[in-house]
This record gives C-alpha cells, structure tokens and sequence, in this order.
C-alpha cells in the first residue's frame, strides 16, 4: 500500500504531486551496503512522490527545454546553482490500520 507524503506534511498551495516509480539496480556500492547491493537483480521497485512548486516547475521545463536547444553548449562552463531546498524523505515503514501493539516487531 502506497501512503503519500501529502497527508503527512503542509504542501504549497501551488503544489503539483506526482506519483512516481524507480527501479532498484545494481549499483556496484561499497562499505556496508556492499551486501545490499550484491542482492538487487533489478526487479525491485521503489515508489514515491515528486513534489514542487508550480513556479519552480516551469523554471526547471524551460532550463531543461533550453538545454536540449543549445546542445553545443560549453560543456567545462558549470550549470548555474540555484539557492534553493530539496528535501529527500524516506518512509521506512509500513503503512498499517492496526494499532502497534499489532504490528511486527522490528
């Protein structure tokens, strides 16, 4: 069961949310996640939500839009850094109607 992030916290008024799916691959990972990553076979899928603005949105299709028309571009000039926040959630749990007295522990 998917268990959206907007019930969770405020959005902006202009939020565009977008269900979203991501395919778990290999990714040759080293240190502690080296055993993780051994496991993926590719068939894993990870599901969330992309969520911004409505403005920031369309500054983002008009960045990417002018990109794609000006392939010729310098590629040593570094993109233009913008001061803004993203925030990268992770819902490491199950989404369950019953008390916790029910759930499994962990």
């Amino acid at each position: 069961m998917f268990l959206g992030l907007g019930g969770l916290v405020p959005l902006p008024p202009d939020a565009l949310v977008t269900p979203v799916t991501f395919r778990v691959r290999k990714r040759e990972l080293r240190g502690i996640l080296a055993e993780f990553d051994e496991l993926e076979d590719g068939t894993r899928e990870l599901s969330g939500e992309w969520i911004v603005t409505k403005r920031l949105w369309q500054r983002l299709q008009a960045e990417w839009k002018a990109s794609q028309s000006n392939s010729s571009a310098d590629p040593s000039i570094p993109p233009r850094k913008h001061n803004e926040r993203i925030i990268l959630y992770f819902h490491g749990g199950q989404s369950s109607p019953r008390p916790p007295v029910c759930r499994n522990p962990i």
